[in-house]
């Protein structure tokens, strides 16, 4: 007995050295491998030396072995999860900020009162947009004490899961009506009403993804802000993410905007081309704050160059103290610590009634310089600007070697742009026009939009509206009385809205095909896009080259030529 109880406890020494070795074997190799295989691998141990020990201790041993061995396995598979777990922390901080957010290829743009939720929901689940930026948001207004109400008012960034819910129907479909201008806008729907918009949604959701199921994303987004002072928009910034639960992916800096009342905010493209060290400032203060995982981008236009202030594009006003080329600008947003520069191919004196051709080969050149000056060959360069139609998209990233395609205007008056459409004749547009008419107030019925600066009374449905008025525009251009109506103030429902869309619909359903063709609405130049454009074109090609002398001396004709008709008119 004495000499069995010996020979027992050697066993088990010798098996428990032989477990330490094999489990230090293990714990060399589970840097290298999955968390399946080392689970496999240590069950395979776990039988295998269970049978061991089984066959070699008879005695009361047996159970003290067990034990032991359990906990060297318990142990080691802590280790081994705890290996995993900072094996994935150390990919997802190597990879890029682009590789990070999916790498999107289709890119909503931020637009004040219209990149509003429903909007960029409507064009995410539906028609193949990747990511969405939100409307600009003035980072002053926004941090400032006791701006509660422009904050409610404004930023439509809200926790994935809520949304998700609202829209299936399993949350309180008041989860996300914050203010008394959305509920103005949904005055005189039933739940019934509600209901059907929901319904129909989720219908397009399941022919969207060929499945019973409903499967949808609601994608996080970029939140844009304009600024000029560093510590305000860094404020603003953290109070951003506070309140997106998650949803924001980044912060980017609007030194874009081209209108006249930017100069006055001190942002846009006026603050990038007449102080361009206070736009680096607020990127640099931006990228220091925020956490490494938010990224921190720029949505900018190309520089004015000599060329343009020869051919009089630029207005008396502009004086080139210190000229630049946009390979210098990209290298002083890298510098400044930008994750992803955005590029509209125009400067800022090429808007409204003189927008003139995009410049793709200034994206082109912005994109080289970008990933020369990084280091990064992938570094994420979006083109804006140019885009019409479908087959623009590709073309764009041709010619510019761009990382995505962003649409403004375009993508306002056919939100399917991004996805490629059979459309053959008149009454496919017609259709197509109204299908989008009717699914954004769908989405507007479920998410009735934030007022923003568009009234604190009907501010949601204005919203809603001018959406409206540039999905029909080709249309309403045909139907006078019907866009005044729109446009009337007694005119603040969405069931109005739907009622002007069946009265437009009825209006061209009997008409056949060749009456359809017939009409102005067929023809290219009706869109709101284009709505511009064309003039500009047919002036630019009728019109020899003016100096800017004699430019000045015609807007004096104009001006008083207007004052004439005003006092004729009195």
């Amino acid at each position: 007995s004495a000499n069995l109880h010996s020979i027992s406890r050697h066993l088990a020494t010798m098996v428990l050295q032989q477990i330490r070795n094999f489990a230090l074997f293990l714990t060399i190799w589970s840097c290298v491998i999955t968390r399946a295989v080392a689970d496999r691998a240590m069950n395979n141990m776990h039988q295998s030396m269970k049978h061991v020990a089984t066959r070699s201790c008879r005695t009361w041993h047996r159970e003290t072995c067990f034990s032991i061995l359990n906990k060297r396995i318990l142990n080691f598979k802590s280790f081994a999860s705890t290996a995993e777990n900072n094996n994935d922390t150390n990919t997802q901080q190597t990879k890029t900020f682009y590789q990070r957010i999916n790498q999107p290829r289709h890119i909503l743009a931020p637009m004040v009162a219209q990149s509003d939720l429903p909007f960029r929901l409507m064009c995410e689940q539906l028609y193949n947009v990747d990511l969405s930026y939100t409307q600009m948001i003035h980072a002053h207004n926004f941090a400032e004490r006791g701006g509660d109400t422009f904050r409610r008012n404004h930023l439509d960034v809200y926790d994935e899961s809520l949304v998700r819910n609202v829209l299936l129907g399993s949350a309180d479909s008041n989860a996300l009506i914050f203010t008394q201008s959305q509920r103005n806008a949904l005055e005189g729907l039933s739940e019934n009403d509600i209901e059907a918009s929901r319904q129909r949604i989720i219908s397009a959701l399941q022919t969207k993804n060929n499945s019973l199921e409903t499967t949808f994303e609601v994608k996080p987004c970029v939140v844009q802000i304009a600024a000029h002072d560093p510590d305000m928009a860094a404020k603003a910034a953290e109070m951003i993410l506070e309140r997106s639960n998650g949803q924001c992916l980044a912060i980017d800096l609007n030194l874009g905007c081209p209108q006249a009342i930017a100069r006055k905010g001190r942002y846009g493209s006026f603050l990038h081309d007449e102080t361009p060290q206070a736009a680096y400032d607020v990127l640099t203060k931006l990228r220091n704050t925020l956490p490494k995982e938010v990224g921190v981008t720029a949505k900018i236009r190309l520089p004015p160059t000599q060329a343009d202030a020869q051919e009089g594009k630029l207005g008396h006003e502009f004086r080139f103290d210190n000229p630049v080329t946009i390979e210098e600008r990209v290298r002083r947003l890298i510098d400044s610590g930008v994750d992803l520069i955005t590029v509209h191919g125009r400067t800022r004196f090429e808007n409204k009634v003189t927008v003139g051709p995009v410049s793709w080969e200034g994206v082109r050149a912005a994109a080289a310089t970008a990933r020369e000056y990084s280091g990064d060959v992938n570094f994420p360069v979006f083109a804006n600007g140019g885009i019409e139609c479908f087959s623009d998209v590709q073309k764009c990233f041709d010619e510019t070697l761009c990382s995505g395609v962003m649409s403004s205007e375009s993508l306002l008056e056919n939100p399917g742009i991004f996805d490629e459409q059979n459309i053959v004749n008149g009454r496919d547009t017609l259709e197509r026009q109204l299908q989008y008419a009717d699914t954004y107030l769908d989405y507007c019925t479920i998410f009735p939009p934030l007022p923003g600066s568009l009234g604190i009374k009907g501010g949601s449905y204005n919203v809603a509206k001018s959406h409206l008025f540039k999905i029909l525009h080709r249309y309403l251009e045909e139907q006078p009385d019907l866009r005044t109506w729109l446009g009337n103030q007694e005119c603040c429902t969405i069931l109005q809205a739907r009622a002007l869309i069946c009265d437009l619909r009825s209006r061209y359903s009997t008409l056949d095909e060749e009456q359809l063709k017939m009409k102005t609405s067929w023809k290219d130049d009706s869109s709101w896009y284009r709505r511009h454009r064309q003039s500009n074109a047919s002036a630019a090609e009728n019109t020899e080259p003016v100096s800017l002398e004699e430019r000045k001396k015609l807007a004096k004709l104009r001006i008083q030529a207007l004052r004439e008709q005003r006092l004729s008119r009195a």
